[in-house]
């Protein structure tokens, strides 16, 4: 019985896929009750697709977009509030923000980072750390999508 070998990134893509799975499936969703947000929804497919890509930085972004489009058009129906003030200080929510705003706006060298959290410009281990990040803000997309479904 021959066995196959699975390369290293399509190995990395099943544990990716797998992890989604059981992010998307906690808890059960009643999709028939919801109230979705189009352009939420939208990032939503994106933010997939990084992940299952692992493309860290691109999943924290569009998470936080689509969070931000998702309390928008479903709760606030405010598109002119910046997203500091529609989050009310939420803390999870606020720390999202600010790792996608250090994501998209480089600072000047030596200041305190969140992204270059490694010493010696180790791009690749400063990716890496992002993973736990992604996750993070991909749980808080799925429970601001599927927190306004109705009771």
């Amino acid at each position: 019985m021959s066995t196959i070998n699975i390369a290293p990134e399509e190995k990395r893509r099943s544990e990716r896929q797998d992890w989604l799975f059981q992010a998307e499936e906690r808890p059960r969703r009643p999709y028939a009750l919801l109230h979705l947000s189009s352009h939420g929804l939208l990032l939503q497919v994106d933010a997939r697709l990084a992940f299952l890509a692992g493309a860290w930085a691109s999943v924290i972004v569009i998470c936080q977009a689509a969070i931000e489009a998702t309390l928008r058009d479903l709760q606030l129906h405010d598109y002119e509030t910046k997203a500091k003030g529609i989050f009310f200080d939420q803390e999870d929510l606020e720390q999202m923000r600010s790792l996608r705003n250090e994501l998209l706006h480089p600072q000047a060298p030596g200041t305190p980072s969140q992204v270059w959290c490694l010493p010696g410009g180790d791009v690749a281990g400063c990716h890496a750390a992002l993973e736990a990040h992604a996750k993070n803000a991909y749980e808080l997309m799925l429970e601001a999508t599927y927190a306004n479904r109705e009771a």
